[in-house]
């Protein structure tokens, strides 16, 4: 993570706070089951979508767990196929045109280069990758695609990895 949050944003913290989650209108749990790991933290992500029903919770993991259990999505990538479905899911949004233009000239660096890898990207070789349907990619990017304000939480399953910093900038970039 520290590797991650260093070389994709230049600083060694998350650029969140819990206040974020009730602010957002999706929540993204991947590599996580914080219904048992982080369960204060859950608490609080049930209690928004209890307050705000319209409020989407996806979860990307491959076990059905607990927090699982409580998702809008649940989509259990194939072991290992993590940053293919990130970057299937970058890539969709960006053919869809759902890309904040403004923010990314302001904001990003490198951003041409990032479409380009993309636009190379099999969509197809990706979704297989990752273990998921072509249908289940779709629904992601829909609901990511409709977000104003979208959160991610992340855990040991993402991080504790051989290319766990990959992994980890893999999600920020499609939130960038």
């Amino acid at each position: 993570a520290v590797a991650a949050y260093r070389s994709n944003l230049g600083s060694d913290a998350p650029p969140t706070c819990y206040d974020d989650i009730d602010h957002a209108d999706v929540i993204l749990i991947i590599g996580s089951n914080m219904a048992d790991a982080h369960p204060v933290t859950f608490d609080r992500v049930k209690a928004a979508k209890k307050a705000r029903p319209e409020l989407k919770i996806v979860v990307i993991d491959p076990r059905q767990t607990r927090t699982a259990a409580e998702a809008d999505l649940h989509i259990a990538v194939a072991p290992g196929g993590d940053i293919a479905l990130l970057n299937a899911a970058a890539r969709r949004l960006m053919a869809d045109g759902r890309v904040d233009e403004k923010f990314v000239r302001q904001s990003t660096n490198g951003f041409a280069e990032y479409r380009e890898f993309l636009e190379q990207l099999d969509p197809h070789e990706a979704t297989s990758i990752a273990g998921v349907s072509p249908a289940q990619l779709e629904q992601l990017a829909a609901i990511l695609g409709q977000a104003h304000n979208w959160l991610s939480f992340y855990c040991m399953g993402l991080g504790q990895s051989t290319v766990g910093m990959w992994k980890i900038n893999s999600l920020i970039n499609l939130h960038l």
